[in-house]
């Protein structure tokens, strides 16, 4: 039974419990129970009715399976559901976040339930304005058993060679899970050594099962603070039905994970999510996007006043129209690169721009190679340049660079995990 079809059946049972008491009462008590039952059916058939826009049943499919297959062709999620996703993603603690996107509950043998989250439940959970996997909500979960989880059919990820859908044959997502693939997904390429170090405790160039359990609950933000340790969590983490943990160091946790095999788990990772993301945008399969739809990707979420972003894209629509040259998959994810490197840019962008006259667009194409390790292409930066350009003088300024590039992190929740090094004053 999905979340909604469970609200939409207490609904039903408000609505008899309702009726029946009208038959008890006198008439002056009628009238109070015929609003209740009123009431309660409409609250069950307007949720029934929201269902329908998220979360529609595949033609053929079984009930029980109606969680799974999400966004049925044609549905599409509305924009009260993306805006309420947008401030959970961008305003709450990672838990909260976790517990509104996550769509499914582990029971144990003695019934002890574990909130977990579907693959495509993580994508949408990083991704503002989602649209393929958007969330429903805490506190009304598909309940599954262990049993159950081997049969459970997950809606699955797009892409090919998908490490979410290996992730997903494994098992499921746990809250340390998230928390690991969140700080994995923003710490920039240059410090992906960083991080490994943190999980290889005993210094011995390989990660095993038991230092990824301790640090991964370190790092897992709980109620009143992060996590603690003992062999209680220990035992639970190692047992649990991790999907990561399992396609990591296997089922029996006796393997273990080098700094390459680390390395690429960043890649793959970050891979598919930048091409879930361009997916968004390249609807017909093409391969490449507008320079206005790049644009709108930017300008997401950021806190710039909706003339003022109007503005920006006119001047990017006059030059580029839609049937302009567009901007391929490899020039999105350079540029996607830049932006999760977080204050590497700003740094960059500070360290050419001492004077604060701001930088050329050959000072800007250098800074976004340094920090992305990719050669940025001439049409991108130059559409970033005209995007950000205000006055047309051929400089931009941190002034305008700052609500776009630089905090454009923060919606997906990056800020709140990544990798933070200090080194006296400096601060990374």
């Amino acid at each position: 039974m999905s979340r909604w079809q469970a609200v939409f059946k207490h609904g039903r049972a408000l609505s008899t419990r309702s009726t029946n008491k009208r038959a008890e009462q006198d008439n002056s008590g009628s009238m109070g129970a015929v609003v209740g039952c009123v009431s309660a059916a409409a609250l069950g058939y307007k949720l029934y009715s929201e269902k329908e826009k998220y979360l529609v049943q595949a033609k053929g499919a079984e009930v029980t399976q109606e969680k799974y297959l999400v966004q049925a062709k044609g549905a599409e999620v509305t924009y009260e559901q993306k805006s309420f996703d947008n401030r959970i993603r961008q305003y709450n603690t990672p838990d909260m976040v976790f517990n509104h996107f996550a769509s499914l509950q582990m029971v144990d043998k003695t019934g002890i339930k574990t909130t977990m989250m579907s693959p495509l439940d993580f994508f949408g959970a990083i991704t503002p304005d989602c649209s393929i996997h958007p969330g429903a909500g805490s506190g009304v979960y598909e309940e599954i058993s262990d049993e159950k989880l081997k049969t459970l059919r997950l809606d699955k990820s797009p892409v090919e060679g998908s490490i979410l859908n290996e992730i997903g044959k494994n098992g499921l997502i746990s809250y340390a899970d998230y928390c690991f693939l969140l700080s994995l997904l923003s710490t920039p390429i240059r410090f992906v050594d960083t991080a490994f170090n943190l999980f290889d405790l005993t210094g011995d160039e390989k990660i095993n099962a038991k230092e990824f359990a301790y640090v991964s609950t370190k790092m897992s933000h709980k109620l009143g603070g992060f996590g603690t340790y003992t062999d209680v969590d220990q035992s639970a983490i190692l047992a649990s039905n991790s999907g990561l943990l399992n396609y990591l160091f296997g089922k029996d946790r006796s393997k273990c994970i080098s700094r390459d095999e680390f390395r690429m788990l960043h890649k793959n990772l970050l891979d598919e999510i930048i091409q879930l993301e361009f997916n968004e945008f390249d609807k017909e399969k093409t391969g490449s996007i507008s320079e206005g739809d790049f644009c709108r990707f930017l300008l997401n979420r950021t806190r710039i006043p909706p003339s003022q972003k109007a503005k920006m894209l006119k001047r990017v629509d006059n030059i580029w129209p839609k049937k302009a040259r567009g901007i391929s998959f490899p020039s999105f994810k350079n540029f996607f690169l830049v932006l999760a490197s977080g204050t590497e840019l700003e740094r960059g962008l500070f360290f050419l721009d001492v004077e604060n006259i701001g930088v050329d667009l050959e000072e800007f194409r250098k800074v976004a190679s340094w920090v992305s390790h990719n050669e940025l292409s001439p049409h991108t930066a130059e559409v970033v340049f005209v995007l950000l350009d205000d006055a047309g003088e051929g400089r931009i300024h941190k002034e305008s660079v700052g609500p776009v590039l630089f905090d454009w992190r923060k919606p997906r929740g990056y800020d709140k995990s990544s990798i933070h090094v200090q080194l006296g004053q400096l601060e990374i």
